[in-house]
This record gives structure tokens, C-alpha cells and sequence, in this order.
């Protein structure tokens, strides 16, 4: 057995601890890297599924997209038939001739002994449904007038009652006193 002196043997000692330190070191060094490894690997990981569910609804968004661009020219060919509609509509209003706020006389009434009596028929139903404010059928709503013969006003207006009923929405009342010069209310506007 070789014999050392206490320095020598002191001289090893020291070695093999800087040996086994240096051994230490490389074994922390490699399991951090290690640790440092698996945490790259585990977070590149969860960057692939990121990934992968972020195309996912990335494709999904594609077709939302898609529908939605369907559905506006759907609604797109939807307004232009209805705007081509409104157009014909008012053409055929603009040619067409309706009467425009005037006075009168139901013909099967017609009785020579009796006076007539000028009643106001009103309708806000059909005026409502009119849409424009220049349209003929508005007039309804300020009301249209008649001369009824009868023997009273109240048989005159008993008479347009029967003519034109309450559960149809129109009312039949006294009209208050025009003048032939004065302009019905649907004329003056």
C-alpha cells in the first residue's frame, strides 16, 4: 500500500472533493437543465393546441363570416324588390285617379221632400294603413263629407251609420258648417 505523506493525502482529499463537487455541479446543471427542457417542451406543447384551436376557430369564423355576407345579399336583393315594389306602387298611384276630399251624395238615398244634411264619415283605420299623408285614403282619418237627404240630422246620420258600420272603425257625426267657398280640411293641406 503506498504510503502518503498528510500533505499528499491532504492534497487528494482536496482533489477529490473539488472532484466531486465539480460532479455535484454538472449533476444540479443537468437536472436544471433538464427541468428547463421539460418546461420548454410542455409549453411548446400548449402552444401547438393553442394553435390548433385557435384555426379551429379561426375556420369557424371563416364560415360565420361567409353566412353573414349570404344573409346580406340576401336582405341586399330583398331591399331592391321591395324598393322596385314601392316604386310600381307610387306609379300606380300617381296614375291612377283617385278622389281627393270631396262632398257626397249617396245616390240610392236621394228623397226631393227632404233637406240634406252634410255628415262627416271618418275612418282612422284606413288612413292609418295609407302610409304617405298625400295619399287619397289618409283623408279618411280628417274624414270625408256627405250630403244626406233626410228629415233630420239625426236620421242622416242613423242613415250613413247604417252604411258605413262602427265595428269597420268609422264614425259618422254632424259635420260642423262649411261654406261651398271654404275648403275641406284634406283640401286646405
Amino acid at each position: 500500500m503506498p504510503e502518503f505523506t498528510l500533505p499528499q493525502f491532504i492534497g487528494i482529499l482536496a482533489a477529490a472533493a473539488n472532484i466531486g463537487i465539480a460532479v455535484m455541479i454538472v449533476i444540479l446543471l443537468g437536472e436544471r437543465s433538464h427541468a428547463a427542457w421539460t418546461r420548454v417542451r410542455l409549453r411548446a406543447e400548449e402552444f401547438i393546441a393553442l394553435h390548433a384551436e385557435l384555426e379551429a376557430s379561426a375556420g369557424e369564423s371563416e364560415r360565420a363570416v361567409q353566412q353573414m355576407r349570404e344573409d346580406i345579399a340576401d336582405l341586399k336583393s330583398q331591399v331592391q324588390r321591395a324598393e322596385q315594389d314601392i316604386e310600381a306602387l307610387n306609379k300606380r298611384h300617381r296614375e291612377t285617379d283617385l278622389p281627393v276630399g270631396y262632398t257626397a251624395t249617396p245616390v240610392d238615398v236621394v228623397d226631393r221632400r227632404y233637406r240634406t244634411w252634410r255628415v262627416v264619415v271618418r275612418n282612422a283605420d284606413l288612413g292609418a294603413d295609407a302610409g304617405s299623408f298625400s295619399h287619397p285614403a289618409h283623408r279618411w282619418i280628417e274624414g270625408r263629407l256627405f250630403d244626406v237627404p233626410a228629415a233630420n240630422m239625426d236620421y242622416a246620420v242613423e242613415m250613413m251609420q247604417s252604411r258605413f258600420l262602427a265595428r269597420d272603425g268609422y264614425t259618422v257625426e254632424p259635420a260642423r258648417h262649411f261654406d261651398a267657398k271654404d275648403p275641406l280640411p284634406a283640401e286646405a293641406g
